[in-house]
C-alpha cells in the first residue's frame, strides 16, 4: 500500500484547473468532479483516507496506479499523489499542469478584459445617443431644423434656424 503525499498548489479556480487537466490528456469524461470530497481508491481497489473533489480515477493512468486528486481548500488546491505515482504525477506533471493553468488564466482574463473595454464602449454610444437625442429634441422645440452627420465614430450636429 502506497503512502500519498500531499502537494500544495497556485492554483486556485475549479474551472481552469479542469481546463488545464484537459489539455494535458485528461478530458472530462476522466475525471470525476465533486463538490464533496470524495475518497480515493488504492491499486488494489481499497478505499483510501484520503479524499478529494477532483480524481483522476487509477484506470486512466495506468494498472498499478492509485487514484491522483486534487482537494479544494480555501487557500488553493492541494495534489494528492501516490509514492508510486508521483515518479509520473509529481514535480514535471504538476508543473506542466500549472503552466497550462497559467495560460488558460491569461486567456480569460484578456477575454474579460476585452468584454469590459466593449461594455464601456457601449455605455459611451448610449450616452452620445441620449445626449444627441436630448439637444436635437430642444432645438427642435426652439424652431431649429437638426442636420445630423456621423464620421465613424464621431456625431456632429447642425442647428439650422432660418429668419425672415
Amino acid at each position: 500500500m502506497s503512502a500519498y503525499i500531499t502537494v500544495t498548489t497556485p492554483m486556485i479556480d475549479r474551472d481552469l484547473l479542469l481546463q488545464a487537466l484537459a489539455d494535458v490528456g485528461f478530458v472530462e469524461e476522466r475525471v470525476v468532479v465533486s463538490e464533496e470530497p470524495l475518497p480515493l481508491v488504492g491499486y488494489q481497489g481499497d478505499t483510501r483516507v484520503q479524499v478529494a473533489n477532483i480524481i483522476l480515477r487509477r484506470q486512466h493512468l495506468s494498472a498499478a496506479s492509485n487514484d491522483l486528486g486534487f482537494l479544494s481548500t480555501p487557500t488553493g488546491y492541494r495534489l494528492i499523489v501516490s509514492d508510486y505515482d508521483r515518479p509520473r504525477f509529481g514535480g514535471a506533471w504538476l508543473s506542466s499542469v500549472a503552466e497550462r493553468y497559467r495560460a488558460r488564466e491569461a486567456e480569460r482574463d484578456a477575454r474579460l478584459r476585452a468584454e469590459e473595454l466593449e461594455r464601456e464602449r457601449e455605455r459611451k454610444r448610449q450616452l452620445v445617443e441620449a445626449q444627441r437625442s436630448a439637444i436635437e429634441t430642444k432645438a427642435k422645440k426652439l424652431g431649429y431644423s437638426v442636420k445630423v452627420e456621423r464620421n465613424q465614430e464621431q456625431v456632429r450636429l447642425v442647428l439650422v434656424r432660418r429668419t425672415y
